[in-house]
């Protein structure tokens, strides 16, 4: 890429009111759903919130040092934000399941406390607590994209120039006397984190392709075996009263395809790809090779369930056309675990094949009650 193509690609990311608008919401996404499939969510609760909470014995160190707020409104802000520290951190812990809004709350709040904290102390303490804008940064790269850690830097950036000319107006201190302290501190706070997004960036562009082309069928998009199972984990974990899940399978496909040519087979497994998705909302979609396609779903009840059933239903059914030109085996149960997919879609299977051998049905539930799940 050129210098000219690398600048125009700049302007348009910086003038892009629509990307700042929904700024960090696809990189929370990305980055949480890899650390969920891999159990790795609570560690990521664990490790936000323990970066809030770690700021309090670092503020209760500043009281035994030369830092140590001089009057007592700085000794109050000082309190304070520390104090709000430790809430947010709390906050932050005791959410189930943090959005990228959160995320950026989290972030502007302890902007906020690291600002005026810093500002409360004495001497040369000011510049240096500004240093640990950086730690907040590292997260902001990771997290949530180059966009909210832009602001983050410059509001760094505004923090530590804020503390180094209130240095040097209310303690007399020169220009000079604080470079040591204030060139790292730029460079930690703007600097670093600005080169480590450039990455993480490119990293993060990297591994979504990976993890696209390892868990995604690459003709519907839709998942492939591999990809159900990660996707089941984090599924499975959801608190949930009923499980749903359905084989469809094409009919008269290998029919299809010698008539109109594998090209138009292959268009047609995409659009029942897309169809899947887009008529069986928060489910589950994958193809389990040729013309075969897995749905599963997970309910708070089995009632809830029906809907999915009258919807797969409307599918399939001999309206003017289908949706689907196939049939379907269905099976509705209790609470679903990984481990028990392979036992439930054998079931699923087994009613396929039953509504598969009577045209007239096209689609065949089979309630499991407890005693046979």
């Amino acid at each position: 890429m050129t210098a000219r193509a690398l600048l125009r690609s700049v302007v348009r990311g910086l003038s892009d009111r629509e990307a700042w608008r929904r700024a960090g919401t696809a990189e929370y996404a990305a980055a949480s759903s890899w650390l969920r499939v891999q159990g790795g969510g609570l560690a990521l609760r664990a490790a936000v919130g323990g970066l809030a909470l770690m700021m309090v014995p670092l503020c209760i160190g500043v009281l035994f040092s030369t830092a140590r707020p001089s009057t007592p409104l700085a000794m109050a802000v000082f309190v304070v934000s520390s104090s709000a520290s430790a809430v947010l951190g709390v906050w932050w812990l005791r959410l189930r399941r943090p959005t990228a809004r959160d995320a950026i709350r989290f972030v502007a709040v302890a902007d906020v406390c690291l600002f005026a904290g810093c500002l409360a102390q004495s001497g040369i303490g000011r510049v240096s607590g500004t240093t640990y804008l950086g730690m907040l940064a590292m997260l902001t790269a990771f997290l949530l994209g180059w966009r909210i850690l832009l602001l983050h830097c410059l509001l760094s950036v505004v923090a530590v120039v804020a503390t180094t000319v209130t240095t040097m107006v209310v303690d007399g201190a020169a220009l000079g006397e604080l470079y040591a302290t204030l060139a790292p501190a730029l460079a930690i706070v703007f600097a670093l984190p600005m080169m480590v997004q450039f990455v993480v960036e490119f990293g993060r562009r990297g591994i979504g392709v990976v993890v696209t082309e390892r868990n995604r069928d690459p003709l519907t998009g839709v998942y492939n075996r591999f990809g159900l199972q990660a996707a089941l984990r984090v599924l499975a974990r959801r608190p949930h009263g009923a499980a749903f899940v359905a084989m469809v399978d094409l009919d008269g496909f290998k029919q299809y395809n010698d008539r109109h040519g594998h090209l138009a087979g292959d268009q047609r497994l995409v659009e029942v790809g897309r169809t899947l998705r887009g008529g069986l909302p928060e489910a589950l979609v994958a193809r389990m090779g040729g013309d075969e396609f897995l749905v599963v779903a997970v309910r708070p009840s089995r009632a809830e369930t029906g809907a999915l059933v009258d919807r797969l239903r409307a599918l399939v059914s001999d309206g003017a056309p289908p949706a689907i030109v196939g049939s379907a085996g269905v099976v509705v149960r209790g609470p679903l675990a990984a481990d028990e997919l392979a036992r439930v879609v054998a079931d699923a299977d087994r009613a396929l094949y039953e509504a598969k051998g009577d045209r007239s049905l096209r689609l065949i539930v089979r309630e499991q009650t407890t005693d046979e799940e």
